[in-house]
């Protein structure tokens, strides 16, 4: 008999029935395993739950014309998420399985679907209406984008719909939310000293917010972990069946989570990782809310200024987007973009108030869209002289967060900021001159990083450095003279 886990194989050892399972429980059986039971009678006994099923379906699979036959025992009685301890616990016997046994029909793999065009009759098709995680905003089992600038407020948002969702909390137009589980794939904000406080100050149940930033895999070396990309479909999708309420899931921001390998510009790179997320959420149910940053670069379509591919916005079944009132910068305005399932909404304004901070909604709608915003931003942008002064605030916005923390190596922030944030470097060195960074290194010659001041920060590499004080020698860290210069990169 094959189960999910060692502590049903020790039970069923304990009552008389022999039995086995894979390491790593569901979901890790591997081909190789079916060696063991070749020109065996083997009987699946699933957990009762879909993974489980889809575990023991797996099984059945992958010992097709190993094992003599394979039958699936579903084992009765069993409560949700139930398995064969609990059965054993409840009275089962080693008689009442071999009956079970006897009775279970042979498992024979479904036919192969017919190659070719694969074509659906509309009179096949079942309508329903659409659901709705926030009515006409955010709809379930779609993806959602929130575009905005770095420092908009974006995280601040999607903090407040995870609050809401944990609770049941209505939304801020007064419409129904549905209370769930939410899933935050974030691999930028801080856990402990950002993420929590954050929910925390939103009165977030925080024991149905889930952070999902890695994935354990193993190798020949043995198990090791890595970050989470949306590439990573296997695991979200566990992670949606471990959460069988998720409601919500926030990817913040999504140039973190597409993996090194995909480019952001490239429509068929970006329509790879997100259709496969897209058909995920379409099955489980929870809408998803991604969230991207916006380029500098003018227009009359605010959709356009999505940072990356127009893919981005092309899946996305609707798009908000967060902006600053062009005549009070701290005022927020959530604004309507495309929406493919609803007619456009009206927008939103809030603040950011109280220690520690959260969002104050304000009660009356703004009867404005993102493009009408974007016109007045590009009106006003046209009546000032010199240099951008958007460009510089937008960098300054990215800059300090990226250092705020830790020292980061200035090749990796140039990089980021050219290529993942579409900025110039002219901009990024006004931005740095602004702040008042600080460069230094550790080694000559070496790289060079940058921090903030009177920060006290340490470089990952402390025990190389020493400590960052007066006393260190002069070949252990280099402070850059001209805080005007770059260093080298």
């Amino acid at each position: 008999m094959v189960v999910e886990g060692e502590k049903d194989v020790d039970n069923l050892a304990r009552i008389g029935v022999l039995a086995t399972c894979n390491a790593g429980g569901a979901g890790k059986w591997k081909a190789e395993h079916g060696e063991f039971l070749r020109g065996r009678l083997v009987l699946g006994v699933p957990d009762n739950h879909e993974h489980g099923r889809e575990h023991t379906r797996q099984v059945a699979q992958s010992l097709q014309g190993i094992a003599d036959c394979v039958r699936i025992v579903e084992l009765p009685g069993l409560p949700e998420k139930g398995d064969a301890s609990d059965w054993i616990a409840a009275g089962g016997t080693k008689e009442e399985f071999e009956r079970l046994a006897d009775a279970a029909p042979v498992w024979t793999p479904a036919a192969s679907p017919q190659l070719g065009p694969i074509l659906t009759c509309m009179a096949d098709v079942e309508p329903r209406p659409i659901s709705w995680l926030w009515p006409g905003r955010i709809p379930l089992g779609r993806i959602t984008l929130l575009v905005g600038r770095p420092g908009a407020g974006k995280s601040f948002l999607t903090t407040d719909a995870a609050a809401r969702v944990t609770t049941g909390t209505p939304w801020p137009d007064g419409s129904d939310c549905p209370k769930g589980s939410v899933i935050l794939i974030s691999a930028e904000d801080d856990p402990g000293d950002t993420i929590r406080p954050r929910l925390d100050a939103h009165y977030a149940d925080v024991g149905k917010v889930h952070l999902l930033s890695a994935v354990r895999q193993e190798d020949g070396n043995g198990q090791y972990e890595r970050l989470l990309t949306l590439a990573d479909v296997d695991a979200i999708k566990e992670a949606l069946t471990r959460l069988e309420d998720c409601k919500l899931i926030v990817v913040d921001p999504i140039g973190s989570s597409l993996g090194g390998k995909t480019d952001a510009h490239r429509d068929n790179e970006v329509r790879s990782v997100l259709t496969p997320i897209a058909k995920l959420a379409e099955k489980h149910g929870p809408a998803i809310l991604v969230v991207a940053h916006r380029r500098k670069s003018a227009g009359s379509n605010a959709d356009d200024l999505a940072l990356g591919s127009r893919a981005f916005t092309g899946v996305a079944r609707a798009v908000w987007h967060l902006t600053r009132d062009n005549e009070n910068q701290a005022r927020p305005l959530l604004l309507p973009g495309k929406n493919n399932l609803a007619p456009e909404g009206e927008g939103l304004a809030f603040a950011i108030i109280g220690e520690p901070a959260r969002i104050g909604w304000e009660p009356d709608p703004v009867t404005m869209s993102a493009d009408d915003a974007l016109a007045v931003e590009n009106n006003d942008r046209a009546s000032k002289p010199g240099p951008e002064a958007d460009a510089l605030e937008e960098a300054m916005a990215w800059l300090k967060p990226a250092i705020a923390k830790d020292p980061q190596p200035v090749k990796e922030l140039l990089d980021e900021w050219k290529n993942g944030q579409d900025g110039s470097e002219r901009t990024l060195k006004r931005a740095k001159a602004e702040l008042g960074v600080e460069a230094f290194r550790n080694d000559i010659p070496g790289p060079w990083w940058w921090r903030l001041p009177d920060k006290g920060a340490k470089l990952p590499q402390d025990k190389q450095l020493g400590t960052l004080d007066p006393e260190t020698p002069p070949n252990q860290v280099t402070m850059m003279a001209d805080p005007d210069e770059w260093g080298e990169v």
